[in-house]
């Protein structure tokens, strides 16, 4: 009913059209926390944390899930109405940009964020005190 006509999309308000819907699920767009706060937030019943500055590729589902949200909290703590007509102000600062990345290339940034915060630790080598002593 509402696909035929076109159904407004909470990312960027760009209307879908019949038989993108499955295909946003797997769609990924950066969400930034960009406020100076940590916010925190449900998605299916699962709460995720974002620290302050935080961007992050995810679902596009959850990005506008998350992004109302955070625009909902920083309207309230600014004594705005939600439906103020500042809110796409609010709202346009929690996407970074307008980039589109499959799944799997969300996944892949992860991947290397991860080996890249590994290199960045430096091990630390424990030496046995007086070892020396256990070669004799």
């Amino acid at each position: 009913m509402g696909l035929e006509m076109g159904i407004e999309s909470p990312i960027k308000n760009k209307p879908l059209q019949a038989g993108q819907v499955l295909q946003n699920k797997m769609e990924n767009r950066k969400f930034k926390n960009w406020t100076t706060e940590e916010f925190t937030w449900k998605f299916g019943g699962v709460p995720m944390t974002f620290p302050a500055g935080m961007e992050i590729y995810m679902e596009s589902d959850k990005v506008a899930h998350f992004a109302k949200h955070l625009t909902d909290r920083e309207l309230n703590k600014a004594g705005l109405p939600t439906n103020s007509p500042r809110r796409r102000e609010f709202e346009d600062k929690c996407f970074p940009s307008d980039e589109v990345i499959s799944q799997e290339q969300a996944l892949n940034i992860k991947e290397e964020a991860k080996v890249r915060a590994k290199k960045g630790k430096k091990t630390v080598k424990k030496e046995e005190e007086f070892a020396d002593l256990n070669d004799k």
